[in-house]
């Protein structure tokens, strides 16, 4: 049951490094639809990396590539103002054909030189993990620099009224979240996997951005949705480890996390939802800002 448990964490860690991310990056008012792409890079940057320098830098690797393109969406969708779902979704196809073929000829596993290291067989990923989103959490609730962030997401033309860069802080958000992203995917092919294939994430990026809105913006919220959800992925996964009986055959438990992402993002999007909720949601997410 323990290894189950710590697989299921490792896919909770994924989910929660890339959404709390996008989170950070929706609360400044931008929409990063790319977190997929995002994660692509950041996985086959990590691991040809890893392949040669060993785990941290491949970890440091897969950051920085998601920390490059996060600027390049930035330039795009703030300073050049171009469409934020065109922006990232032009960032994911990118990912998709780039990868596929840069990566997809090192298929295989990493060398058994490059091993993780494991507490209580736990990565040290996952507590950085559960620290960032305490920290995303501790600086938009109780600091100024969290009240210039929400503000720019709200009504970025009062923010920019009362003294707050808001180009600045779209773009600080902005490129935090792509680091982010990169590095879950560093974590997806350094740690969880420890192989590389065909676009290894296989839908998770779009997982961890319906997570953001399961979570109504709220940093503890995500938290507990990525546990669910990391459990739900490894049992999709593996269902023998919790119970060899079960009736359904792998290719319809393998749909489940894709089930319940539709049924939630259905249910927040009803009428009496949004009546009740929405306005957690920022009201300049995705509208381009044009300083005066």
């Amino acid at each position: 049951m323990w290894p189950f448990i710590i697989r299921s964490l490792e896919v909770a860690t994924i989910l929660l490094l890339a959404a709390i991310g996008e989170l950070l990056t929706q609360r400044s008012g931008v929409l990063n639809v790319g977190i997929e792409g995002l994660m692509l890079l950041g996985a086959a940057s990590g691991f040809l990396t890893a392949m040669i320098w060993g785990l941290i830098p491949g970890y440091l690797a897969g950051l920085l590539i998601g920390a490059l393109f996060g600027l390049l969406h930035a330039i795009l969708s703030i300073t050049l103002r171009v469409n934020q779902v065109v922006s990232g979704m032009g960032v994911w196809l990118f990912a998709m054909g780039f990868v596929t073929y840069w990566a997809d000829r090192y298929s295989g596993p990493l060398p058994p030189w490059v091993t993780s290291i494991r507490v209580y067989g736990l990565s040290p990923i996952f507590f950085l993990a559960i620290i960032t989103v305490v920290v995303i959490w501790f600086i938009l609730s109780k600091t100024h620099l969290g009240l210039k962030i929400r503000s720019t997401g709200e009504n970025p033309f009062a923010a920019e009224v009362s003294g707050v860069k808001v180009m600045r802080i779209r773009y600080i958000c902005t490129i935090t979240g792509g680091a982010l992203a990169g590095l879950a995917g560093a974590f997806l092919s350094l740690t969880y996997l420890g192989i590389w294939s065909h676009l290894p994430t296989k839908g998770l990026g779009w997982i961890a951005f319906a997570l953001v809105m399961f979570s109504l913006w709220r940093p503890f919220i995500l938290l507990g949705g990525a546990l669910l959800f990391g459990f739900v992925w490894q049992f999709a996964i593996s269902p023998e480890t919790i119970y060899a009986g079960i009736p359904a055959p792998l290719p319809i438990l393998r749909m489940l996390p894709f089930i319940i992402t539709i049924i939630l993002l259905i249910i927040i999007s009803s009428e009496r939802f949004r009546r009740k909720w929405w306005l957690a949601r920022p009201e300049a997410l995705g509208v381009p800002y044009i300083k005066e």
